[in-house]
């Protein structure tokens, strides 16, 4: 919404800058460029906008995506009262794999004057073409509609705002339209106590060809079809705001009323051999909504509480087809009702931060949520409730300017209850337990971070004897983690960073709380670095070494070595910052990989530049 709602605003254009943007992961190639400048003087404005992203994946079937949306905007302000100008925005997508739309391009270019008969309303009328190609559909047509916008008038006690919107385009024989209103209403009941309603409208209609299937082909001689997807949006939401300048305490609520439509339809639709495109469907959506949060503030502590409530219900329908057999009709509908949904959800955290003393911090955090779904479909079982608690606590001590530490301790329970025995199979409880202890020293040259946690997670499924392929497991890990960082003499640093992580995943079983190991993961990172800084240029030299092993666990006690990876080579990273206009950064290493005796050479690096205009 926020872009169709910006095509001739200027605040499109309100930042000046160049970034390119060159990344390449194993066997993905990502390459993009945007662009952000504007020229103005009392009268003229002239903006550009360009986004360009290129993806290559190389594989067996080399694959090759493309992304382009350009924007070019001109203003002349004849007056504060009116003013004229001209957008020209164009998009282009290309995608060589065969997907249903893997080729297109809209260009657009209009004509717009903008009234503003006050500080407060702006009224921009607008027309002009259109230029699409879908897929080798090449369509033009008329380009036209008008925007309008009122920003916080003031009527009485109330402070109203709103944005409207009207757009079609007529590119024969498709059609795309958009429809958009939101309007919001503020009173400032006191000083401290606020009420905002808000009301939205939004309807859009998007055609777009796809490949014919056969019969259709047969019975209209076309070679693609046009489906049209249809969506509306209703929303209404009452919001209060509780915010005093001489209590600790606010509060803020809010409840949202939300209806969807979803409607698709398929231009060309054969009777006499229907397939799957021949049946359309709609989707309509109900949502109620209700939160509220509530936070104290003061010197030493701060309580943050949040509660949310929701109700949704989903129903799908089958589009009629007139001439189309009832028999047909109504196993369609059958098969729609599968899909029709119902849910509950609520959720209830609480946080706080207490400041004990100048060196003791304190942080306690609760989370809880339930999910209830459900289907009223007698051939759908996937009808479940969802538990999830979390808790977690932790305490942070300042030792002396040097020296501060904190450890920290988090629990989960996430139990899932399928209602109906055909997926009871799945019920599952899961419990998760993480203790973590860390500290950061810091002298004048010297900056080092250590942490180290453990961490258990027991999942046990209710019914794993009716059905081998759930068993109830426990996976155990532990992992040190060092970031350090020193300065030997001036201008040269010496940086490192790594980990060293331990998994165990075996059978488990909560009764008896025994584990039977399976397989058991050793993975070691670690990449030191030595860099060299002046104002603004930082270069860095170093080596990057990786290495994960994989164990089988015979008997729960032997271990048995099945794959091995591992690799190292050297890493580079360079970054300028010069005046706060020009930055530039690269990091890469280029990789000696053995993996299961096979040896191999891969590298990976990342470039991006940003000038600020």
């Amino acid at each position: 919404m926020e872009r169709d709602s910006l095509h001739y605003s200027l605040k499109a254009f309100s930042i000046k800058d160049f970034n390119i943007n060159l990344d390449k992961q194993l066997n993905t190639y990502n390459f993009s460029t945007r662009l952000r400048h504007f020229y103005t003087n009392d009268r003229l404005f002239f903006g550009i906008n360009e986004n360009f992203n290129s993806t290559i994946i190389k594989s067996v079937n080399n694959n090759i995506k493309d992304e382009q949306y350009l924007w070019l905007f001109g203003q002349y302000d004849i007056s504060s009262l009116l003013k004229f100008g001209l957008l020209l925005n164009s998009t282009i997508f290309s995608d060589d794999r065969q997907v249903a739309i893997n080729k297109t391009s809209i260009l657009n270019s209009s004509a717009f004057v903008k009234f503003k008969p006050s500080s407060n309303i702006e009224i921009t009328p607008y027309g002009g073409f259109s230029n699409n190609n879908q897929i080798g559909e090449k369509d033009n047509g008329f380009l036209y509609g008008t925007e309008a916008g009122l920003d916080q008038m003031i009527m009485g006690d109330f402070e109203i705002s709103s944005l409207l919107k009207f757009q079609n385009e007529d590119i024969s024989p498709r059609k795309n339209t958009f429809r958009y209103m939101n309007v919001d209403i503020k009173s400032d009941i006191d000083l401290n106590f606020s009420n905002t309603i808000s009301a939205l409208f939004a309807h859009q209609r998007k055609d777009f060809y796809f490949a014919a299937d056969q019969p259709t082909i047969d019975e209209f001689g076309i070679d693609n079809n046009i489906q049209s997807r249809l969506e509306t949006n209703y929303l209404i939401q009452d919001r209060i705001r509780f915010l005093p300048s001489d209590s600790p305490l606010s509060i803020d609520a809010y409840t949202k009323v939300v209806w969807r439509d979803i409607e698709r339809i398929t231009r060309y639709a054969s009777i006499k051999n229907p397939s799957s495109t021949a049946f359309d469907s709609r989707i309509q959506e109900f949502r109620l909504e209700f939160a509220t949060s509530a936070e104290y503030r003061t010197e030493d502590l701060n309580l943050a509480f949040r509660f949310s409530f929701s109700e949704r219900d989903e129903k799908h329908q089958p589009r009629k087809i007139d001439g189309l057999s009832p028999i047909i009709i109504n196993e369609r509908e059958l098969n729609e009702a599968q899909k029709n949904n119902s849910s509950k959800l609520a959720i209830v955290s609480l946080s706080g931060l207490w400041k004990l003393t100048d060196s003791d911090l304190f942080q306690i955090s609760v989370f809880h949520r339930k999910l209830v779904y459900d289907t009223p479909s007698s051939l759908n079982f996937d009808d479940r409730d969802e538990l999830l608690s979390i808790g977690r606590i932790q305490y942070e001590r300042i030792f002396n300017p040097y020296f501060k530490a904190f450890i920290n301790l988090e629990g989960s329970l996430n139990k899932t209850v399928y209602i109906f025995s055909a997926r009871s199979s799945n019920n599952n409880i899961k419990r998760i337990l993480k203790l973590a202890s860390g500290g950061t020293f810091t002298s004048g040259k010297l900056t080092s971070s250590n942490s180290a946690e453990v961490m258990a997670n027991y999942t046990v499924f209710d019914y794993e004897e009716l059905n081998p392929n759930f068993r109830s497991y426990s996976f155990r890990q532990f992992v040190f983690r060092d970031s350090t960082n020193y300065i030997p003499y001036k201008n040269f640093r010496l940086f490192m960073t790594g980990y060293l992580k331990q998994s165990e995943q075996g059978d488990f079983s909560w009764s008896s709380f025994t584990s039977k190991p399976q397989r058991y993961l050793n993975e070691i990172y670690t990449e030191p670095k030595i860099f060299y800084e002046l104002p603004g240029i930082n270069i860095g030299i170093g080596v990057r070494f990786f290495s994960l092993t994989t164990f089988d666990i015979l008997n729960g006690k032997e271990k048995k070595k099945i794959s091995e990876y591992e690799s190292i080579g050297p890493a580079t990273e360079i970054s300028i910052d010069l005046s706060g206009s020009l930055s530039f950064r690269t990091y890469g290493w280029y990789e000696f990989i053995n993996a299961d005796n096979t040896r191999r050479e891969m590298i990976s690096f990342n470039l991006k530049l940003i000038y600020r205009f």
